[in-house]
């Protein structure tokens, strides 16, 4: 065991000899670029960033990006990216497929590669891939054997992971805080689909509320009474209706509770896709949620977010670039081995009147700019 500990701790000092040192090589200007960003859904997008910047810096490079979970939904019509290769999940975990993989990446010669993600799974891709070039993290971020199949690293400095993402293209570019830009494409018909949506919802040329119960890891989770209080108190004080999105048989349970709890407040959103998802956000006056995926959605297309951070933290994935206010949690961070499946103390710690009054600000357009706060409501909410 000592003997693996100062292996690992000598190759990152490695890696990190080998990034200075790259610094000073001047890269050429690629003409065919693949973006290893396979999962998740929410960080895909917090990673379509990194492809715009990447297209204005190369106009005439054809972009690919690799993915493995359902945000290929809406990466496939976004302009800056050229193609988008669909890869089954566990993979890595099936060597009998790596052959025909390692062979379908070499033949698009790739020149330069990117992994923004920092996994032995997104790494392995661009060393597959045959590409000279394979630019990724040292261990600032990236885990596992990423970093020593990366032969271009660099340390991640940035707070958020957009702008964390970003550095990625580091070796070419400045890369300023706060500059990510989404270009989200309007998805012609699912925006017609959602038009409909709003307009049998009863909720067309009224302001409404999109409410988001679900979540990636149990920690993430807002207590489900809570959010069809907040539907029912929005509703009495504003007159403002909310709509509960969710996804798979586990959120739709979540989503019936709300809109029971509402008082009819709240109505459970159809079956969409994700970019119907997308558009209907586009729709919302504000969306209320967790640190999840539709989060990044509404940011990414400038709806107004109120955002709660339990085991993360907002500065980090909250949203970006549009107004919002983000919810610390008071409780104290969870360790890295119960971050994903420990007790739900640091979400159940963010109080009902908290979010009410963070919603109440951003509906009425006081929120002059985006904030952060801790949660310091009452204690009256179950």
């Amino acid at each position: 065991m000592k003997i693996v500990q100062g292996t690992l701790v000598n190759c990152r000092k490695f890696c990190g000899k080998v990034s200075l040192a790259m610094k000073k090589q001047r890269l050429p200007v690629p003409q065919r670029v693949l973006i290893t960003r396979l999962s998740a859904i929410g960080d895909c997008i917090l990673t379509i960033p990194t492809a715009v910047r990447a297209k204005q810096l190369w106009p005439d490079c054809e972009l690919t990006w690799i993915v493995e979970c359902g945000a290929y939904q809406l990466l496939e019509q976004h302009p800056a990216i050229d193609e988008v290769l669909r890869i089954e999940p566990g993979w890595l975990k099936r060597p009998g497929e790596w052959m025909a993989l390692r062979r379908e990446l070499r033949n698009r010669d790739f020149d330069v590669v990117l992994d923004p993600q920092g996994l032995t799974k997104s790494a392995m891709l661009g060393w597959f891939s045959g590409s000279r070039t394979r630019v990724g993290f040292d261990y600032t971020h990236a885990r596992e054997l990423a970093p020593l199949l990366a032969n271009r690293r660099v340390q991640r400095t940035a707070r958020h992971m957009v702008d964390s993402y970003l550095q990625v293209l580091s070796p070419w570019t400045e890369i300023r805080p706060g500059e990510g830009e989404f270009q989200m494409p309007v998805y012609g018909p699912e925006a017609l689909t959602a038009s409909r949506m709003v307009s049998e919802l009863g909720l067309a040329n009224h302001p409404w509320i999109a409410l988001n119960p679900g979540a990636g890891w149990s920690t993430r989770l807002w207590p489900v009474q809570r959010f069809g209080m907040l539907a029912r108190e929005l509703f009495r004080e504003r007159g403002t209706r909310s709509l509960v999105f969710w996804s798979g048989e586990s959120e739709l349970l979540l989503a019936k509770v709300i809109e029971e709890v509402s008082c009819g407040a709240a109505t459970v959103a159809p079956k969409t896709s994700l970019t119907e998802m997308l558009e209907l956000l586009r729709h919302s006056s504000l969306m209320a949620t967790g640190d999840t995926g539709p989060l990044h959605m509404a940011s990414a297309v400038g709806t107004p977010c109120v955002s709660l951070h339990g085991p993360t933290w907002s500065d980090v994935s909250g949203p970006y670039g549009n107004r919002h206010i983000a919810i610390q949690s008071p409780s104290p961070q969870l360790s890295k081995k119960l971050v994903r499946k420990g007790p739900n103390i640091a979400m159940q710690a963010i109080e009902l009147d908290e979010v009410y009054r963070a919603c109440c600000e951003m509906l009425s357009g006081n929120a002059a700019q985006n904030r952060s706060s801790a949660s310091t409501g009452s204690l009256q909410a179950a």
